[in-house]
């Protein structure tokens, strides 16, 4: 079950970057260009994705904490952002900063403390999101439990490539924004 839900994670990971990307070029006068290079681009990753070794984990507990941790992470954030109009890089990097030193301060050799400040600083990213998107607390906590999933579901994804935190907190943005959307209709 675990596996079919990372594959499913990998490949809504896929679609959202492709989507946003060809809505981006869409006015472009290329477009045939600029969409067989990103079909290209897919199916690499897609096949890297296969072939990369990785480890599944079953840590059910652990992993609805890590849903907590990233609605704590985007909340700060939010909180920071827009009702302390601090800006969204200095919210966010004020919430990164003391996640951080969250293994430090228990002192534990536990695998999961140190998965703590990643899951905190995914939710920075969603926090960092504009007022235009996000306007309330209701955007908010439902887009981050929504990243939470998304974030546990690609745990071993990309690991060791920079841009998965922010990535994730994408897709809870995009799905949520989605959702609201079509309900809203």
């Amino acid at each position: 079950m675990m596996k079919i839900a990372r594959r499913i994670a990998f490949f809504l990971f896929i679609v959202l970057h492709f989507s946003f990307l060809m809505v981006n070029f869409y006015h472009d006068s290329n477009l045939f260009l600029w969409t067989g290079l990103l079909l290209i681009i897919s199916v690499l990753i897609g096949v890297a994705y296969f072939k990369a070794p990785r480890e599944d984990e079953e840590h059910f507990f652990e992993d609805l904490y890590t849903i907590v941790f990233v609605v704590i992470g985007a909340g700060i954030t939010f909180f920071l952002n827009q009702k302390i109009p601090m800006g969204p890089v200095l919210a966010a990097g004020i919430t990164g900063t003391i996640a951080s030193f969250i293994p430090d301060f228990f002192r534990r050799k536990n695998n999961f403390i140190k998965e703590i400040p990643a899951a905190i600083y995914c939710g920075a990213f969603l926090g960092m999101t504009g007022p235009a998107v996000s306007e309330s607390w209701m955007f908010i906590i439902p887009a981050a439990v929504i990243s939470g999933v998304f974030y546990i579901f690609s745990k071993n994804i990309f690991q060791g490539y920079g841009g998965k935190l922010g990535s994730v907190a994408f897709g809870g943005v995009v799905i949520t924004s989605s959702i609201l959307f079509f309900f809203s209709a």
